[in-house]
């Protein structure tokens, strides 16, 4: 009895958690929605972050602007509910049932299997977008006509009438990952869509969405939709305290059942991750994602295992920042060296390709900090982007130097 009480109180816990965030998303929403943020905004905000004691919400915002400013390592130190002690999982990752599978073989068989998919993202990790990125090609070759995406405001006629994401196109898409995702998904030609919108409440915003979804189903057999999405919005089943989000909506709108994904990685109070990760690397080369499909459960103590068809494990992160970063699949980017000559700081790096504005979305970019030098970039393909440095007020004036060893970046005085 005392055990069930405990799970009762942990699913609880692990909900309120949930909803706290969705609301922290939501002001955000609101506030990002209504501004084109550029980089050397972003950069500002860091800047003037509150390094003691940050409220929740201004550090859910610090979280995504670090992210899109390549700083990932920073991200995961972050405590994102320091009010709740979850405690840890007292779990022998050695004695856990998993039955991991190669990631592209997986989903090579659910595309084969379903219409609709819908894949989660946490919106403070890069290496969720260029995971969902990866998956692209896969989808379409499965015959899957549709991308649609939770954080696109602009319309898919101006998108695809520019041809390159930019500081327009919505909110979370600021981060280069993101952007390729984009360039990818109108490369391999998907029909690209948003589903949001800013008014913001919990039932309006679902229905809204799932909605606008499930008209691309009505009286269209060859529909085939991949959708990327932040959080519980990929639950397909009504929570514990009722509860419905995107995907249970989508499913009841359209008749359609969705297959959801859930992505795991490494973050201050993932614990289950953790355990989960120990596991798989003690049993397997574990470099690249892999899905568990169902979901691992635990023999003993309480867990906050997401309600999804599968989880895609990623491996655990050793990228840092500023020189050594790190993707998921670098055999398909080029990484640049790179060395800043520079006195200011703190300033950004950022790749663009050829003939694309400051305000597309550059192919990646990395924040330098005061006594910083050396960096790395990494870009799909092999063609040479054009590199810009950017501080609190805009653009710098620089000059780039290529040899053998990667660039040398000097500023113009």
């Amino acid at each position: 009895m005392a055990k069930s009480k405990r799970r009762r109180r942990m699913r609880w816990f692990a909900i309120a958690l949930v909803g706290t965030l969705i609301m922290l998303m939501g002001a955000a929403w609101q506030f990002w929605s209504s501004r084109h943020v550029a980089q050397w905004q972003l950069l500002r905000s860091v800047v003037d972050a509150d390094p003691v004691g940050p409220s929740s919400h201004e550090i859910q915002m610090l979280a995504w602007n670090l992210a899109i400013l390549g700083r990932d390592h920073e991200v995961r130190t972050l405590d994102f509910f320091p009010q709740y002690d979850r405690g840890r999982l007292q779990v022998d990752p050695d004695r856990l049932e998993l039955d991991p599978k190669p990631w592209r073989d997986a989903l090579q068989t659910i595309a084969a299997k379903h219409r609709l998919v819908m894949i989660m993202e946490d919106h403070s990790v890069s290496k969720h977008r260029e995971m969902i990125g990866a998956t692209l090609p896969l989808f379409r070759d499965a015959g899957f006509t549709h991308y649609a995406a939770e954080a696109i405001g602009e319309s898919t006629r101006s998108l695809s009438t520019r041809g390159f994401p930019s500081i327009e196109t919505g909110v979370y898409t600021s981060d280069p990952q993101f952007g390729n995702v984009l360039r990818r998904a109108t490369g391999l030609g998907f029909q690209i869509l948003g589903y949001d919108f800013r008014p913001f409440s919990h039932e309006a915003r679902e229905q809204y969405a799932a909605g606008r979804l499930a008209e691309l189903f009505e009286n269209n057999a060859s529909t085939k939709l991949i959708v990327h999405a932040g959080f519980a919005h990929v639950y397909k089943h009504e929570t514990d305290i009722g509860q419905r989000w995107l995907a249970s909506l989508l499913w009841e709108k359209s008749g359609i059942e969705p297959f959801t994904i859930w992505q795991w990685s490494a973050m201050h109070e993932n614990h289950e991750y953790r355990v989960v990760a120990k596991a798989l690397s003690h049993s397997m080369d574990f470099r690249e994602p892999v899905l568990l499909m169902p979901p691992p459960k635990f023999e003993r103590g309480p867990a906050n295992i997401p309600d999804v068809d599968a989880i895609l494990v990623h491996p655990p992160d050793i990228s840092v920042a500023p020189n050594q970063r790190t993707v998921l699949f670098p055999d398909e980017m080029d990484r640049i060296s790179g060395r800043w000559l520079g006195s200011e700081s703190p300033v950004i790096i950022a790749a663009y390709p050829q003939g694309e504005p400051i305000s597309a979305i550059p192919l990646d970019q990395v924040m330098l900090r005061e006594g910083e030098r050396e960096f790395s970039l990494w870009v799909p393909g092999s063609a040479q982007p054009n590199i810009i440095v950017f501080d609190q007020h805009g653009r710098l004036e620089s000059t780039t130097t290529r040899d053998h060893d990667g660039i040398t970046i000097e500023p113009l005085q």
